[in-house]
């Protein structure tokens, strides 16, 4: 299966031809001469890789890539089995993820050393408990894949099986249990709910994390936003937070979301941008990352 990649030329047509917006605009937007972009429509000239990210920036802004998105769920109907069915595919889809992941969360390791980690070898350099991620978010992908199925409706239990999984042998964390006390966010000053307050934002969030609506892409992202806004244990919000949305992603017929450690400032930044409601970065971000999804399931 060909998955959509779109040159920076085909990005600049869109825009163009969705804003309807002068091409003197687009190179004021882009803040570049005119003649350059010119240049890279007209002549197929190729811009330059900072270039090119300020293209894909301003083309996410103004494409909605959930219809393409939805495009790919047609033409790849049933990524569960595909996952299910191909230990090769899956074991690279569980070491990307499992790398990209923990790398969000600060983990130094390469994707080789994930690898290696993952394998049960030793890791030459590197924490104890950066190995023990690795392993453990390898698990929690593995049972995640054991109980998955089309249409599976998630609650409070499969969450706090996924937690116990993902900080298994961090007993200080409370492996499977709620936090008790105040954790803080780094880089922002967003109050988290008190510890009191967790178990009936987590019971509101379960009610409706398994109705999707007409905009299911939608709907998974703001309930990820919505549970890392809770952030309701010591630590694996972050991890946890993306098996939940990969697992409902799954159930709803649509590759898993791959957010990148490139991404990770982006990601950051989309997630602050939904404190005060708007939702578009996130969503973006969620929908390039389920493109990331395909084309590993078409590795």
């Amino acid at each position: 299966m060909k998955i959509p990649e779109f040159s920076d030329q085909e990005k600049l047509e869109k825009i163009l031809s969705k804003t309807g917006t002068s091409l003197a605009n687009l190179a004021k937007s882009l803040e570049m001469p005119y003649v350059t972009v010119w240049r890279w429509l007209k002549k197929g000239v190729k811009p330059h890789p900072r270039q090119s990210r300020d293209i894909d920036q301003l083309f996410k802004e103004y494409i909605d890539l959930r219809e393409i998105v939805l495009s790919l769920r047609k033409k790849f109907p049933n990524p569960i089995e595909t996952l299910k069915n191909n230990p090769e595919t899956r074991q690279n889809f569980i070491l990307q993820m499992t790398y990209h992941s923990d790398a969000i969360e600060g983990s130094r390791l390469t994707l080789k050393e994930t690898e290696l980690a993952m394998a049960g070898q030793k890791v030459k350099g590197k924490e104890i408990f950066e190995i023990l991620e690795a392993i453990n978010h390898k698990n929690a992908m593995n049972y995640m894949f054991e109980v998955i199925k089309p249409g599976f409706k998630i609650n409070l239990d499969y969450i706090l099986k996924l937690h116990s999984i993902i900080i298994y042998n961090f007993n200080d964390k409370l492996p499977g249990k709620f936090r008790t006390g105040y954790v803080n966010l780094t880089n922002t000053e967003k109050k988290l709910p008190s510890a009191q307050e967790v178990p009936l934002r987590m019971d509101n969030l379960i009610k409706n994390i398994n109705h999707y609506g007409k905009d299911p892409v939608g709907k998974i992202t703001k309930d990820h936003y919505q549970f890392e806004e809770i952030h309701p244990f010591f630590d694996g919000n972050g991890r946890v937070g993306r098996l939940i949305m990969a697992t409902q992603l799954l159930s709803q017929g649509f590759a898993p979301a791959v957010i990148r450690i490139e991404d990770r400032y982006n990601y950051y930044m989309a997630l602050g941008k939904a404190d005060y409601g708007n939702y578009d970065n996130i969503v973006q971000m969620v929908c390039d990352s389920i493109m990331m999804g395909y084309k590993l399931l078409a590795f």
